[in-house]
């Protein structure tokens, strides 16, 4: 097999996600330094399996630290409630259906107390033009 470039098709395929860690793979990738596409492409898969093993790799530290991170920036989320909260709804019939899923997903957010919809709400950036949204010890800029 020809020696061709590793793409971020390749590294999707061995289970990175389109994220910084991939771009990070693909720049060590540009400098190859005598490793076969086969042999990077085991090693990718290898950081990926344990990033610690390669913490002290003069080559795939930088790879391996970014992967860590991102553990422990995922461990670090607060995911969005499994259902939406209810919420009030005035003037229903004049409501775009738009309007309605922003604010369903606005309302699965876990700082949400409750929220209503105005009857001229209609979608905005994020929470719906004429939505309201009540939340706890937080601020949400729109």
């Amino acid at each position: 097999m020809e020696n061709k470039r590793i793409n971020g098709n390749d590294l999707l395929a061995i289970g990175y996600k389109e994220n910084h860690a991939m771009g990070v793979a693909l720049k060590i990738n540009k400098r190859r330094l005598g490793f076969t596409r086969e042999q990077m492409l085991a090693n990718f898969k290898a950081v990926l399996t344990d990033p610690n093993e390669f913490l002290t790799d003069e080559v795939f530290k930088p790879l391996a630290e970014v992967l860590l991170l991102q553990d422990s920036i995922m461990d670090e989320c607060i995911p969005l409630r499994d259902e939406s909260l209810a919420y009030r709804v005035f003037g229903e019939e004049h409501i775009e259906a738009g309007a309605r899923k922003q604010m369903d997903i606005a309302m699965r957010l876990p700082v949400t107390v409750t929220g209503a919809l105005m009857p001229d709400a209609h979608q905005g950036y994020g929470l719906p033009i004429g939505g309201v949204l009540a939340t706890d010890n937080a601020v949400i800029p729109y």
